[in-house]
């Protein structure tokens, strides 16, 4: 049985994250998905989570097919809940989840907390981190907060929001793209089913229309991948030209499992296995992810790996690299 496909909807207090979200539920492509609302944010859906008379007073079966769950404990014991209640046939039946977070809240411990869970991981696996940006204020929030920051910097899509109230901040698609080089930008002015394939589908990345055309094209001709971040967190990209081995693969985790440890925020890329061919690698903290088949690799991330990284040096992140480096012998294959 495959993994079920969890997106993580992230943003600092007042981003738009909430009402984005108010917006997308009711799409056609948030049929099948369950979306679990943190209980410490603005949650905002108080007429989409009508409680019926029946037990299941915290979860809503909308007209679109989505299942909204208001999260009255743990991010695992809501997931372990809604699955092995989907197998029971007490909800409907469910083929991905979303999770929106609080304000304040960092990605990392969450992602880790799934992982952490052995059958919560045989179960789960994260597809995607998407961020909200605020075009007045984001820009500020992302000096003066850490948690926004980061919150950016381990995105793989950020959304611009309230581009309507601040016209003159298009050109902070050209600074996101600096920020994080890796992550798709999107205006939230986009038509709402539109808007909904792309958050939920990360593979879903075909020519954007529209006002968010532009800050899709800018993000992704950024190549200002060291640029130096607030709080000491700061990116670090390293080609991997050649097919690597298992072996390498191997000593390469335990080396940036045993030094890096928390000062690793996140590592993402695409890396050719020998005999395997692409296949995406993804770390948060010290917990990587196995690697799985790239499919249609993104130009942008094709043989590249990107660190994003608190307190290291970039000498320290391309050293742990070196194993990945050497071409792979014949018994590697």
């Amino acid at each position: 049985m495959s993994t079920i496909p969890i997106t993580l909807l992230t943003g600092f207090l007042g981003s738009g994250k909430t009402s984005l979200l108010r917006r997308l539920i009711h799409q056609p492509g948030f049929a099948r998905c369950a979306v679990i609302i943190n209980e410490f944010g603005e949650v905002g859906l108080d007429q989409a989570l009508v409680a019926d008379q029946s037990d299941d007073r915290d979860i809503q079966l909308l007209d679109s097919g989505c299942l909204c769950c208001l999260a009255s404990s743990a991010i695992q014991d809501t997931l372990a809940s809604l699955y092995y209640r989907r197998l029971r046939g007490e909800i409907p039946w469910f083929d991905r989840v979303l999770i929106e977070t609080s304000g304040l809240a960092e990605p990392g411990p969450i992602i880790n907390a799934v992982y952490g869970d052995g059958a919560l991981a045989s179960q789960f696996r994260f597809s995607s981190i998407v961020a909200t940006f605020d075009a007045g204020f984001g820009q500020t929030d992302s000096q003066a907060y850490a948690e926004a920051k980061t919150q950016l910097l381990m995105a793989d899509t950020v959304v611009l929001t309230k581009v309507d109230l601040h016209p003159q901040a298009r050109h902070l698609a050209a600074w996101l793209g600096e920020l994080n080089p890796t992550a798709r930008v999107y205006e939230n002015s986009l038509p709402d089913d539109q808007l909904a394939r792309l958050l939920l589908d990360p593979a879903a990345d075909g020519p954007a229309s529209g006002p968010a055309a532009p800050a899709a094209s800018l993000a992704r001709q950024s190549s200002a991948l060291g640029h130096l971040l607030a709080y000491g967190i700061h990116s670090v990209a390293v080609d991997i030209p050649e097919p690597i081995g298992w072996p390498a693969w191997a000593a390469f985790v335990h080396e940036v499992q045993r030094t890096f440890a928390d000062r690793l925020l996140r590592l993402k890329g695409v890396l050719a296995f020998a005999g395997q061919g692409p296949m995406v690698v993804h770390a948060v903290h010290h917990v990587f992810s196995a690697p799985e088949p790239a499919g249609a690799v993104p130009a942008r991330l094709a043989g590249k790996l990107v660190f994003i990284v608190r307190d290291m040096a970039r000498d320290e992140v391309r050293h742990a690299a070196r194993h990945l480096l050497a071409p792979p012998h014949a018994d590697d294959i």
